[in-house]
């Protein structure tokens, strides 16, 4: 007879970053998180994206056809290279920078003890790895 273990969890995160798909960089960046493992198979784990926007930029300099890398000038100022004549308009942006990481998983030989173990490890990770500038907003998990 098989032990089993069901772990269903979220992990509200603020990425602060300007870009148009938080889900894929975030994505790429729990490539190489912990496993939440089951001899049959692993939890998985999906990102999703908040609805609407968080972040809006009136001058959306990274977006800009005239934009050179940077927008300060040697003493810290402001510095843009477009057109200084009327017909230029900065392009404007809206970015939502909060992802939700679920994981959820029916693990087979699994004790709760070692889950949790898991569990922990991989919210470490999201913690640590993904970097100092995110923010776990909200964080839930239930395992039994």
């Amino acid at each position: 007879m098989s032990m089993w273990t069901h772990i269903v969890a979220s992990i509200d995160v603020d990425t602060f970053k300007e870009i148009n798909d938080p889900k894929s960089y975030v994505e790429e960046l729990l490539k190489n998180a912990p496993k939440i493992t089951g001899s049959e198979e692993d939890a998985e784990v999906f990102v999703n994206v908040l609805g609407g926007h968080n972040i809006f930029t009136s001058a959306d300099c990274a977006n800009c056809e005239y934009y050179g890398g940077r927008c300060e000038d040697d003493e810290g100022g402001f510095y843009c290279s477009a057109p200084e004549d009327k017909s230029f308009r900065c392009p404007t942006g809206e970015y939502q920078s909060r992802v939700v990481i679920t994981v959820i998983g029916d693990l087979r030989d699994r004790l709760i003890d070692q889950t949790q173990k898991e569990w922990k490890a991989f919210k470490k990770y999201v913690r640590k790895a993904i970097g100092q500038s995110y923010g776990i907003r909200n964080c839930s998990c239930q395992i039994k």
